[in-house]
């Protein structure tokens, strides 16, 4: 028996995968990425494998792991023909759906493209190491989150390819920006600090959240754990601030959602 992993957007087409795949238990717990494999559910369960849907590999783990990645087919020909951005180099980079319409992208803009390769919402790597040889970066797929991660990484302006409306879209992040900013100013008052810290395995940072810990000194600090970390399950807590060692979405888009400053590591 193998456990079944789909992202919440694909959730729809879950039979149809399971038929294809035989004797499968459906896992319908969301399912954030590569990060959020269910090893424990596995296990209780009784399956020996897992099959994540729609994800590249990106951790090790104890019950084997099935990575099926989800290819889609979009031609960003006709997008890219009303292409109005005024740079000479553009950085290509996508979210592994669809990496195949890279290729696409660098025929159709020639010299001025140079791929990067696909970037998550955590690890934006392929995008930094090519940032010193280009002007601005380009986004193929749906959703900002992606995107935004580049922008705030490497300071270059950063335009979407919006897959779903067919058209070219350029990311703001001075509002995300100045939220941080926000938090940090509120932060430096905190005297106890509560550190979030998912059982997620590929978000899990136990270390990190103890050096953050013994950095904080002579401040007080908490470790508090929590598979998906939600405001909800932090009111009554008496802290003052919050530093997340898990997803940096938690600390960028939902930042408000908070009631109290909450920082990623490298802002804190």
């Amino acid at each position: 028996m193998k456990l079944l992993q789909i992202p919440d957007g694909l959730k729809t087409k879950a039979l149809e995968i399971a038929d294809e795949l035989g004797d499968v238990v459906i896992s319908y717990e969301s399912c954030y990425g590569a990060c959020d494999i269910k090893e424990d559910e596995a296990k209780r369960l009784g399956c020996d494998k897992i099959i994540h849907y729609g994800h590249s590999k990106m951790i090790d783990t104890d019950i084997p792991v099935e990575y099926v990645e989800h290819r889609e087919k979009y031609d960003p020909t006709n997008a890219l023909k009303k292409l109005d951005i005024k740079f000479d180099k553009i950085g290509l980079i996508s979210a592994v759906q669809f990496l195949d319409s890279l290729k696409v992208a660098k025929k159709v803009l020639g010299e001025r493209a140079v791929i990067g390769g696909q970037v998550l919402g955590c690890d934006v790597s392929n995008a930094e190491k090519i940032a010193m040889n280009v002007d601005c970066f380009l986004f193929i797929g749906s959703g900002k989150f992606h995107a935004i991660g580049v922008a705030l990484k490497t300071g270059k302006p950063v335009y979407i390819l919006n897959v779903e409306r067919d058209r070219i879209e350029e990311v703001d992040v001075r509002l995300f920006e100045k939220q941080k900013i926000a938090a940090q100013v509120l932060a430096r008052d905190a005297k106890v600090f509560g550190i979030l810290v998912s059982t997620k395995p590929g978000q899990m940072n136990i270390k990190l959240a103890k050096e953050i810990k013994e950095k904080l000194k002579p401040k007080k600090s908490y470790i508090l754990s929590m598979d998906e970390i939600k405001p909800e399950k932090l009111l009554g807590i008496k802290v003052d601030a919050y530093i997340n060692t898990a997803c940096p979405r938690i600390a960028i888009e939902n930042r408000t959602d908070f009631k109290k400053p909450i920082l990623n590591p490298d802002e804190l």
